[in-house]
């Protein structure tokens, strides 16, 4: 048995959806069992308070040498006061210049906005599988296909990606690709579920500069569509990577950093969301300092 267990922190400004960087085809030996907990996310937005700590414990299992599976139980902290703009009372498709309210997309709807929101709770199930297709240790190119249901009281998602990564230099060098599609179904407060759809791509490099040691760069482009067609927004994001691995524990440390030309589209966010080429409000974070540690034992 191979365990490890790891911790990741965030400190986000105007966090929203946040990214946990770019997925490297590393699978586990057929047989072989990985257990991991961490923890991302926490930050405030352009106005008040916003804090999400998000935990994550993870059971990865090697079916193959080629197909893994796993299994996660997610958590989650908030806190949040005056953090989104309010509504114009008289016009609620437009802000109330100056005025706030304690909001975003992790408070509950049944919450009194013009009070602080302080919550812990237990969020969701998820089950995760990777079938290698192609190894980059073996082939010109790697690629593998992944699948991620997601279960909760309030909350279901659908995620699909195709991964692709090239080495070079004896694995020195490392690009990755991400293509991401992800389907989510939230309980609404009049009954029924809300479905959003949204559409992402990552890359990255990494180089491996001396024993232990790498630097990367990181770029992220996210879209959102309302009822999974109405597109919603665009934005963009791109940072610095550096990562520490070294026989009993590793460490990565990353500074993603919204571009300031994000694109809304509907109404809603370009009222409530866009602001200055960004897209904050309670969809994105504009920067963010990630920090991941892990263990194995």
């Amino acid at each position: 048995m191979w365990l490890q267990s790891y911790f990741a922190l965030a400190l986000c400004n105007h966090p929203g959806r946040s990214s946990h960087g770019v997925t490297r085809l590393i699978l586990r030996q057929k047989g072989r069992l990985n257990s991991s907990n961490g923890s991302p996310r926490a930050g405030k937005k352009e106005h008040g308070n916003y804090n999400v700590i998000d935990f994550r414990e993870e059971f990865e299992y090697g079916v193959t040498d080629n197909f893994q599976i796993a299994l996660y139980l997610n958590h989650r902290y908030v806190y949040a006061n005056s953090d989104v703009p309010a509504e114009d009372p008289a016009h609620p498709e437009n802000r109330l210049p100056g005025r706030y309210k304690t909001g975003g997309e992790d408070v509950r709807g049944s919450h009194d906005p013009a009070t602080p929101f302080d919550d812990y709770r237990f969020e969701s199930v998820s089950f995760e599988a990777i079938y290698r297709l192609l190894s980059p240790h073996k082939d010109p190119i790697g690629l593998a296909m992944y699948f991620e249901p997601t279960i909760g009281d309030n909350e279901k998602e659908l995620e699909w990606k195709v991964i692709l990564q090239k080495n070079w230099f004896e694995d020195r060098l490392v690009w990755a690709l991400d293509i991401n599609y992800e389907l989510e179904f939230e309980k609404a407060d009049e009954g029924g579920y809300e479905r959003d759809g949204m559409f992402e791509w990552f890359t990255g490099v990494s180089y491996r500069f001396i024993r232990n040691w790498s630097a990367g760069l990181e770029f992220r482009n996210h879209h959102e569509f309302a009822d999974a067609t109405v597109h919603e927004h665009s934005a963009y994001f791109i940072g610095p990577t550096i990562h520490y691995g070294g026989e009993r524990w590793w460490a990565t440390l990353g500074f993603p950093h919204q571009l300031p030309i994000g694109q809304a589209f509907s109404h809603e966010n370009k009222e409530f969301a866009a602001h200055d080429g960004y897209i904050v409000g309670d969809e994105h974070e504009k920067y963010c300092l990630r920090l991941r540690v892990g263990l194995e034992f």
